[in-house]
């Protein structure tokens, strides 16, 4: 009988190195990841905590969402920044606008702007934005799935994608693996492998994301209840306050025409503060 004790650690140990070896094709993680970002639009409240030291700093967002390209946010600031700070972005057609010096301005939207990356619909514009990070190739390829044929098992996997262990999770890992010696690391996106949830994003300007906690919402919407941005010596946390998938009348709200609130930072008892808002606010948002 004790060969039937060995057995069973064995059998166990063959049979996790299985689910570990398999990987699905790309196009269907990242369609998965597309399907966890609901339908209809959405009425989201977060609060921004940017660290300075002993004090950090706290803001409001009030984001309006259809879907990675049509956004609208609403910035005020909190606590003893809650008459100094107050701002407007509306995100459409790749470009950034906001209402300053009384008229309507527009920008080329950020290579670092996170907030896209929880709402894309569009398998094939996620791989697009990823190809843009260069952490997918491009063309992607269409992979030719594992197949048996008689006695013959063929696996084709995919390079740039692998299973690796984040945040405390195993994920599916897109982009090439940094080298220990190299000093900046490769982009890269990580893929919770049960759920199909982004728990982590690094651009190329070697900022970070990390994103936990996931909760369900209306329409098969699932966000992070916790993310948080880290770039150079600089750390935002962002918290999950509501969200509403009751929003009636609000398609015309992604206009540019319908920007109401001047961008407003007056003037801040630490002025390094105010650099950090607005790096924060020029870069990922």
């Amino acid at each position: 009988m004790r060969w039937i004790f060995l057995f069973v650690p064995v059998v166990s140990i063959v049979i996790s190195q299985m689910a570990w070896a398999y990987i699905p094709p790309a196009r269907m993680i990242l369609g998965r990841v597309s399907e966890n970002a609901g339908s209809g639009n959405y009425l989201i409240e977060q609060e921004v905590q940017i660290s300075m030291g002993a004090e950090p700093i706290y803001l409001k967002e009030t984001w309006l969402i259809e879907n990675e390209r049509n956004l609208r946010l609403t910035v005020t600031g909190t606590k003893d920044l809650k008459d100094l700070v107050h701002f407007q972005f509306i995100y459409v057609g790749g470009q950034k606008w906001q209402l300053k010096n009384g008229k309507k301005e527009s920008s080329k939207i950020s290579e670092d702007f996170v907030e896209k990356y929880f709402h894309f619909r569009n398998t094939e514009n996620l791989i697009t934005s990823l190809q843009s990070l260069k952490i997918l190739p491009v063309p992607l390829a269409v992979r030719k799935t594992a197949v048996k044929k008689g006695e013959e098992y063929k696996y084709d996997p995919e390079s740039f994608v692998r299973l690796t262990r984040t945040e405390g999770s195993v994920s599916y890992a897109f982009g090439q693996p940094s080298a220990v010696e190299q000093k900046e690391l490769n982009p890269g996106l990580w893929v919770e492998q049960d759920q199909f949830m982004i728990r982590k994003i690094r651009f190329p300007s070697q900022a970070e994301v990390t994103a936990e906690n996931y909760a369900p919402f209306a329409r098969g919407l699932s966000l992070p209840k916790l993310r948080t941005v880290q770039w150079n010596q600089n750390t935002v946390t962002i918290r999950l306050l509501n969200v509403s998938g009751k929003v009636a009348n609000s398609s015309q709200m992604f206009q540019p025409n319908t920007l109401d609130v001047p961008y407003t930072i007056k003037p801040l008892p630490d002025s390094s503060a105010q650099t950090l808002i607005e790096e924060f606010y020029s870069r990922f948002r």
